[in-house]
């Protein structure tokens, strides 16, 4: 029965991570295709820096922190998503430590 709890347990974790895992990328692809859209000849550099002073280092974060603290409709709906895929990340590792505490506990 232990077993059986187990192996059920493994399989929904595997399940939901892979869904998560999907469903972050699609959040890149979007991420990557607005910041093509919006900044159409730097966005190789935004997302390949190659920086030759500590200047050009703070410039890019700087960049990076107006595009996404954007008020853009589409920014902010992206910045929702990926808050909802961590919050799922958490829970699944939640639960898959309640169920692993669970199994020891049932377990002679």
């Amino acid at each position: 029965m232990v077993d059986a709890i187990i192996r059920t347990t493994t399989l929904l974790v595997a399940a939901v991570a892979l869904a998560n895992i999907g469903y972050a990328v699609l959040i890149g692809i979007r991420l990557a295709r607005r910041i093509a859209q919006r900044h159409p000849g730097r966005s190789l550099g935004l997302w390949l820096p190659a920086w030759r002073s500590p200047r050009e280092a703070l410039g890019w974060l700087a960049t990076w922190r107006s595009i996404l603290g954007s008020t853009d409709p589409l920014i902010a709906g992206l910045r929702g998503d990926a808050r909802r895929v961590m919050l799922r990340h958490a829970q699944l590792f939640a639960w898959s430590e309640t169920w692993a505490m669970l199994a020891v506990l049932i377990a002679p």
